[in-house]
């Protein structure tokens, strides 16, 4: 998952009715709940999943990008059935759904939790050898001597926090595939804690695993009227109590500027000669420097062009914009067109000139039922867990299928240093995600479902 920022500490508002709040058992004392063994099956199952090479591919149009996915997804299938979960499927998209019914007899809400089986690109995600630190004290963790990759809290300030926790980096030439294994191995955990302790009461839980978020291309294959789940979570988030219910809009802009460069250039006066690589150059300089990336923070969108590519008399700018408001995107897009018009003004002889704006994805919040977020942040709550609500500069699964149908904030998963080398995993921080979960579980089953239009 991309990069977050955190905003405040949020008070969970108390949701729940007063005699629903009543009914909600302590689930932890009801299946006496083990630390110690939650954390060993987090570890275990965690330290395997990321020895699957599944590194995404942007270079392909197929989904699974990568065959990697589709040998974890089946292993995940086999392993869901072996923990009592129902309607096991793996679709021709490498997608791998399932479910736990319902052991009440009443009706509640269908909650379904999810997390991506891809890694990133940034750094190999073949041959990956994880490494257990125990018990962390402070101090250095040395990843790898010879690469000299050592975490420290210079580069790693949350270890600060971390002290007595159990902490899982790779051992150097690889990322570690924390983003999002661990969500996958909290998820897995649930689904085997509700099959051992069929004591506890819940209504009708969905998971879901996927392929290709690095690349955006898996959640599009997701069919969200078959899973039949109301509400969800992704579990692909970082420090402990982050909860995101908000992300940016995303547009992607392609400009082409055609011209004719098939003249002597000692001849180019006063010649047809005009010049498109110029005409791209140009565009890429008269877009506003104070709003790239590098120069905005927070709650700051901002304009960057990923490439510029030239074949001939016709080079292709393409690029990215991101907002948090609809006000802010508007006026970056005028930024964008400004530069556009502006050279297409400069370059009389040019030809065939071309800018297209698209949408890519939308900020989750306008998508976000206030009763899917609360009952997160009261889960937490209840689990002394403060929440964070938290903007993500970049999008989530979540932000695409809140648009698609299913409402979907995202939870903290214990990763951090994501998409590098650095990459590590808080096995405590994933526990306190899974016990957040089984919250979340626990508190929906004492939900009121919906009535229908028709009812």
């Amino acid at each position: 998952m991309n990069k977050l920022i955190q905003t405040a500490a949020v008070a969970a508002a108390a949701l729940l009715p007063l005699a629903a709040a009543a009914q909600e058992m302590d689930w932890k004392s009801v299946t006496r709940y083990d630390k110690a063994q939650a954390k060993k099956q987090l570890t275990e199952r965690f330290t395997k999943y990321v020895t699957f090479d599944t590194q995404s591919n942007d270079q392909t149009d197929k989904v699974p990008s990568t065959p990697g996915q589709t040998k974890l997804a089946k292993a995940l299938a086999k392993e869901l059935k072996k923990n009592g979960a129902k309607n096991v499927k793996v679709d021709k998209f490498g997608i791998v759904t399932g479910e736990i019914p319902s052991n009440m007899p009443t009706q509640a809400p269908v909650v379904a939790f999810l997390a991506h089986m891809d890694t990133a690109l940034e750094a190999s995600g073949k041959e990956v050898v994880p490494q257990v630190h125990k018990n962390y004290q402070g101090g250095n963790i040395v990843i790898n001597v010879e690469r000299n990759l050592i975490l420290s809290p210079a580069n790693a300030p949350q270890l600060a926090r971390a002290r007595g926790h159990d902490i899982v980096t790779a051992s150097g030439g690889t990322l570690l595939g924390a983003d999002d294994k661990t969500g996958v191995a909290i998820i897995m955990t649930l689904v085997q804690y509700l099959n051992d302790h069929p004591e506890m009461q819940h209504g009708t839980v969905k998971v879901a695993f996927t392929p290709d978020e690095e690349i955006g291309t898996g959640v599009e294959k997701f069919d969200v009227a078959s899973f039949g789940a109301d509400y969800a979570y992704t579990l692909d988030g970082g420090d402990l109590g982050e909860l995101t219910n908000e992300t940016f809009n995303a547009k992607a802009f392609t400009a082409v500027f055609e011209g004719m460069r098939a003249v002597h250039p000692g001849e180019a006066m006063n010649s047809a000669f005009s010049d498109n690589l110029l005409m791209a150059s140009d565009f890429h300089t008269l877009l506003p420097r104070h709003r790239r990336p590098e120069t905005t923070a927070d709650r700051r969108g901002f304009i960057l062009v990923d490439s510029i590519v030239t074949e001939g008399d016709r080079s292709e700018v393409k690029g990215i914009i991101r907002a948090f408001s609809d006000e802010e995107m508007q006026d970056l897009v005028n930024e964008v067109n400004r530069a556009f018009n502006t050279v297409k003004g400069m370059n009389y002889k040019g030809k065939n000139f071309a800018l297209t704006i698209k949408d890519e994805y939308k900020n989750m919040k306008a998508a976000l039922p206030e009763q899917v977020v609360s009952l997160a942040q009261l889960a937490m709550k209840n689990e002394d867990v403060t929440p964070v609500l938290t903007a993500a500069r970049g999008g989530t699964d979540g932000s695409s299928l809140s648009f698609m149908g299913l409402p979907t904030p995202d939870l903290f998963a214990g990763q951090y240093n994501i998409h590098s080398e650095y990459e590590y995993a808080d096995v405590d921080v994933m526990e306190a995600s899974l016990r957040t979960a089984l919250r979340l579980v626990s508190l929906w089953a004492v939900q009121q479902t919906q009535p229908s239009a028709a009812e």
